[in-house]
């Protein structure tokens, strides 16, 4: 990715946002402190590393628990320190980041992948409207026939090679482990994964299967994050997915 091209801006509350209230600029005192937590205990869960740059993969058990809101979240409070930070939107069946973001779904992920775009063209930048935040994004891109074999590819892990020498931090959003392979497949190009889950909505078999399977894969489990949970003085702190389209089943 050339350093000197500047990425297409998305400034929140623009005309195409329409989920930007879920971005930590527009959260209660209680929700942005939620997230500062999140950003120190996953740090600190990723311990000391020489390496440049580290790779978190978000995911959930099931749908609808809330993992892609994290995710953007997660890279607004670590742009908060002061680092460059991308957020990779690798759910390509059911992509929500541009969404909240108010971006544009394509080009995006599933575009650079299959040699349809460019890594420059596909990168935005989402620019906060209270202080001087901004984190880069790559949407899911176009819905592609055989996500999970473009996951796995060699082509995938060399974007996230390419974009570690130009971030601190990369986000990478990925589908729930329960209903499809492809988060258990990115596991092996990740520094650890953070499991979402939401609150009275996750059975704890469901949550068990999930973990079998990444125990399976050796994931590196760095936490987990409970999503819909009642923050002090009955305030409550949970999102809402309507209208959403199910994740398909590979043939």
């Amino acid at each position: 990715m050339a350093e000197n091209r500047e990425p297409k801006q998305v400034n929140a509350g623009g005309k195409k946002t329409r989920r930007t209230a879920k971005v930590c600029e527009y959260l209660t005192y209680s929700g942005r402190e939620a997230f500062k937590r999140l950003r120190t205990n996953v740090l600190i869960a990723l311990g000391e590393s020489n390496k440049n740059c580290r790779i978190i993969g978000i995911t959930s058990a099931q749908p609808s628990e809330g993992k892609s809101t994290v995710s953007v979240n997660l890279a607004y409070s670590l742009s908060e320190l002061g680092k460059n930070v991308l957020i990779i939107d690798g759910d390509m069946r059911r992509p929500a980041v541009h969404e909240i973001v108010g971006a544009s779904l394509a080009p995006g992920v599933s575009d650079i992948l299959t040699g349809k775009s460019g890594l420059n063209e596909a990168v935005v930048r989402y620019k906060s409207t209270v202080d001087s935040t901004v984190f880069d994004i790559i949407p899911g891109g176009e819905i592609p026939d055989h996500p999970a074999e473009l996951l796995n590819s060699s082509r995938f892990g060399k974007v996230l090679e390419v974009v570690s020498t130009v971030f601190d931090y990369v986000i990478v959003d990925l589908p729930p482990v329960n209903a499809v392979i492809d988060a258990v497949n990115v596991s092996k190009y990740v520094d650890g994964l953070v499991v979402v889950l939401r609150e009275d909505h996750c059975p704890r078999y469901v949550l068990g299967e999930c973990m079998e399977q990444l125990r399976y894969a050796r994931a590196n489990i760095l936490g987990f994050v409970m999503n819909g949970c009642i923050e002090g003085a009955g305030k409550h702190y949970q999102y809402r997915y309507q209208n959403q389209p199910y994740y398909r089943t590979e043939k």
